[in-house]
């Protein structure tokens, strides 16, 4: 092992290298987010078929995180990155090459499987190669590197679609450039997995630590509601902008999803050295008022509110996954660290899931508006839960260190 580092770059460079690969993987995941409505001009399919296409994304995510969460435990961590960014390259492949709407859902499904491989590997190499002094600078950076991949995909996407020729393949043209130089840097880091074992694509059960339950099941209940947020505006945003907002502009509508993915990471950069708990607690409250203002945006078909909306969803995202995210890696046993991980993820994108197709269904149903509000509600519900729970996580710890003698 040590002769093998030798011929790989140190950690302290291997961390960032990592870190690119990890955002990189995630900005293919929302390239598509400002094209969806290109491509129901084209093929004409209806808001609720938007939702569907995403929840495939959405489920190869879940498939991947629940039958090889743990792979990367087992092999290795420079293997699984490796195969992530395969099915990222066959899925822009697909997009590439799409001459029908059932290409969209294959595409999807390979990029959610993808992206499964690749949160909980990527956040268990970086918490490997930053070492176990420095628990939240890895929070930080895979945070960081998560929600900053995901909000450049919109961005990128959006003005290739308003200012680019051929605005469908183009973009992602582009994108497989930067895929080679992410397999580059996979090959050149080095591997942080001691005793590795033969690859067992099986369901192992739930990662979730036997110390902490309870807090780390509200913290993935946090993490499910700012990723059901991000899912809202990930896949009906753009639709939303053009329909109830009169702004049909896709480099607009790019723009304004990566406002919650900017905002979201510049709060996870200023409150870096806030603890977890303070950080997880302060976003729950903060995620009331800006459900309140996506909701008063969207009735009042004010594109100025619907911006502070995002503004502050945004602020409110960041805290809560930069508190989620630290609390899950701080409870992880370090045999098990990209299971638990995963776990924690997997509950992030059941949130990214179940929201998004309610209120895509909904929609067609009862309006953009009431959909909205109603998933709003059921959000809100969940982080007065989420809160009630992590405070009383913290009074029991309290208790038990006044016992101590």
């Amino acid at each position: 092992m040590a002769a093998e580092r030798q011929r790989h770059a140190p950690p302290s460079i291997a961390f960032w290298l990592v870190v690119y690969v990890f955002a990189i993987g995630m900005l293919g995941t929302t390239l598509p987010t400002p094209l969806y409505v290109l491509y129901q001009a084209s093929w004409h399919f209806s808001e609720g078929i938007v939702t569907l296409i995403y929840a495939s994304y959405a489920a190869g995510v879940m498939a991947s995180l629940l039958f090889a969460g743990r792979s990367s435990d087992e092999v290795g961590r420079r293997p699984v990155l490796g195969i992530a960014l395969a099915s990222s390259t066959a899925s822009t492949v697909v997009f590439i090459l799409a001459p029908g709407l059932g290409f969209l859902f294959v595409g999807r499904v390979l990029s959610g499987l993808a992206a499964g491989l690749i949160t909980g590997t990527a956040t268990a190499a970086l918490t490997d190669l930053a070492g176990p002094a420095s628990g939240r600078r890895a929070s930080l950076a895979s945070t960081g590197a998560n929600m900053g991949g995901l909000g450049l995909g919109p961005l990128v996407a959006g003005l290739f679609a308003e200012y680019g020729p051929n605005p469908t393949v183009l973009v992602f043209e582009v994108y497989l450039g930067f895929l080679v130089v992410a397999a580059v840097f996979v090959l050149v880091s080095p591997e942080t997995v001691e005793t590795r074992s033969r690859l067992t694509y099986r369901f192992r059960g739930l990662g979730i630590p036997t110390q902490g339950r309870g807090e780390f099941l509200a913290a993935s209940l946090a993490g499910f509601s700012a990723f059901a947020l991000l899912g809202l505006f990930s896949s009906l945003a753009p639709s939303f902008l053009a329909t109830v907002l009169d702004q049909d502009n896709r480099a607009v509508a790019g723009a304004v999803v990566f406002f919650i993915f900017a905002a979201a990471t510049v709060t996870q950069m200023a409150l870096s050295r806030v603890p977890s708990r303070t950080v997880m607690l302060a976003g729950l409250w903060i995620f009331l008022p800006a459900l309140a203002l996506i909701v008063a945006g969207l009735s009042q078909a004010s594109f100025p509110l619907f911006l502070v909306g995002t503004g502050v969803g945004g602020v409110a995202v960041g805290c809560l996954f930069l508190g989620s995210l630290a609390t899950a890696n701080r409870l992880a046993p370090a045999a098990t660290r990209s299971q638990v991980v995963s776990t924690y993820f997997l509950f992030a994108y059941i949130g990214l899931t179940i929201p998004v197709i309610g209120v895509g269904v909904a929609s067609q149903h009862i309006g953009d508006f009431r959909a909205t509000l109603i998933c709003s509600i059921a959000l809100a519900a969940l982080c007065l839960c989420s809160g009630l729970a992590i405070m009383r996580a913290r009074v029991s710890e309290l208790k038990t260190q006044e016992n101590q003698p």
